[in-house]
């Protein structure tokens, strides 16, 4: 083989392994700068590179912006190798009409120059100069789908340089590489600002409920008022979401003690709103006619809740409500009031003090110590319900040291342990017998430790209250 055909060789193998080079870089490639500062390195081992640039066009100013500009003449603001142009980057937008750069991206065809087909009107002004005057300029369109995004180029300023045909067509093959990687970063970035968005939309919402959170918070009683009004007590309340549909209302009034639990449809940030307008309500109701029996209150708030939600009993009435257990403590005349919408009343008594006392009909569960007496509610919602009656009134005569439990029913409605079950009423009424020995302080613990065991790493499904109150 002649001394010219072996150099012949050499160079084609030499072209090939670079363009293999090229390929492996696009599919592997994860800092799009080095990436691009990689290609212009091959590149100009195959072409005269020393000047090479990638402008790309920003439809809405009909300018072109740089990721990547290398010259020794002339100097360009660039973008820092981003291949999405926004407010953000800060750098110039530059007015290309009328180039050589501009005339490749409108043509969306390669170009060389000097080109006969091109000199006239370079000549002539209709293609006009950017920056120094270069004696050879191969562009290329970078192409993906049928979008042109850009312009990639090379120039020289030596008159012995000029780009061939070849040149062209490897340009033309570098160009599809790196059309396919501007597109997937601009994928990626546009994902990354939507992304953003959601986070940033996020921790608005986050920020609003949580500010929510503090006024219904402010709503609720304090311990330090209960304190004045309860002497043993306590309160789990344990919102789904960060705000809360259930609620508890505990006032002294006229020297009864009244003490509510409340469970409003939905929670979250629809619960927290019927919340607010359940304390609302109460505070209106309490201050308009005093102390009245539990089942009447019961039936005016209904009234105006169906009234504040303009529920008229048609089948297009939105199903929106509260359930609301009542009870209404006389400890001079050692009575218990109650009266409940869907939410019942627990009672526990020692059985040593039952003997000679009043018999509750209402036993549901005992032990060697206790008995538990369930006093159910009606079977009917504060809000719209197909069959309306009045609340019933329970009277129930009570003795020191009854405890009482009214709660919601998040606590029963939980999904948790091996088998993914609610926790149910029956396993509810024995978890507080179990723990009747105890302080109420200690059942509060005892209570709250239950419920998290039970629903170990499952999600809480609903808002939880619970009141007990030992009298």
């Amino acid at each position: 083989m002649s001394p010219g055909g072996i150099e012949k060789y050499d160079d084609n193998d030499k072209k090939w392994e670079s363009l293999l080079r090229i390929s492996e870089e696009a599919h592997t490639a994860t800092n799009i700068e080095e990436f691009v500062a990689t290609i212009h390195g091959i590149l100009a081992d195959l072409v005269v590179a020393t000047n090479f640039f990638i402008g790309l066009y920003d439809e809405s100013s009909n300018r072109y912006f740089f990721p990547y500009f290398v010259d020794e003449n002339d100097s360009i603001e660039t973008t820092g190798i981003s291949f999405v142009y926004d407010e953000s980057l800060d750098v110039t937008l530059y007015d290309l009409s009328g180039t050589l750069t501009d005339y490749v991206r409108r043509t969306c065809k390669p170009l060389r120059f000097p080109n006969e087909k091109i000199k006239d009107p370079y000549e002539s002004g209709e293609i006009t100069l950017f920056g120094s005057q270069s004696t050879s300029w191969l562009g290329v369109p970078l192409k993906f789908s049928d979008n042109t995004l850009g312009v990639m180029a090379v120039q020289c300023y030596d008159s012995s340089d000029a780009y061939s045909v070849k040149d062209e067509e490897l340009l033309v093959f570098v160009s599809d590489h790196i059309a396919r990687a501007i597109e997937s970063v601009r994928a990626e970035e546009k994902i990354r600002k939507q992304h953003m968005l959601v986070l940033e939309q996020k921790q608005a919402i986050t920020d609003s409920i949580k500010y929510a959170r503090r006024i219904q918070k402010a709503a609720l009683p304090s311990p330090v008022y209960i304190d004045n009004i309860l002497s043993d007590y306590f309160t789990v309340y344990k919102p789904k979401d960060i705000i809360s549909g259930d609620f508890y209302w505990v006032r002294e009034i006229e020297g009864y003690s009244v003490v509510i639990v409340a469970d409003s449809t939905g929670h979250g940030v629809p619960g927290a709103l019927m919340s607010m307008l359940g304390v609302t309500l109460l505070n209106e109701q309490f201050r308009t006619f005093g102390i009245r029996q539990p089942g009447v209150i019961l039936g005016h708030l209904r009234n105006k809740v169906k009234e504040i939600l303009a529920q008229e009993g048609s089948a297009n009435d939105q199903s929106d409500g509260m359930e609301m257990a009542i009870a209404i403590i006389d400890l001079e005349k050692k009575e218990l009031q109650f009266a409940g919408a869907n939410r019942p009343l627990f009672l526990f008594r020692k059985k040593e003090q039952l003997a000679g006392a009043e018999r509750i009909p209402y036993s549901s569960l005992e032990n060697d110590d206790y008995e538990l007496h369930v006093i159910n509610g009606d079977k009917q919602p504060l809000g719209v319900h197909w069959e309306e009656k009045e609340f019933t009134n329970h009277l129930i005569k009570i003795r020191e040291h009854d405890t009482l439990y009214i709660f919601s029913d998040g606590f029963v409605d939980q999904y948790g342990g091996e088998k993914r079950k609610k926790f149910k009423t029956s396993n509810f009424k024995k978890l507080l017998l179990s723990v009747q020995a105890e302080s109420m302080e200690n059942q509060k613990k005892l209570i709250v430790d239950a419920f998290e065991k039970w629903r170990d790493n499952h999600e809480q499904i609903d808002d939880v209250c619970v009141i007990g109150v030992r009298l």
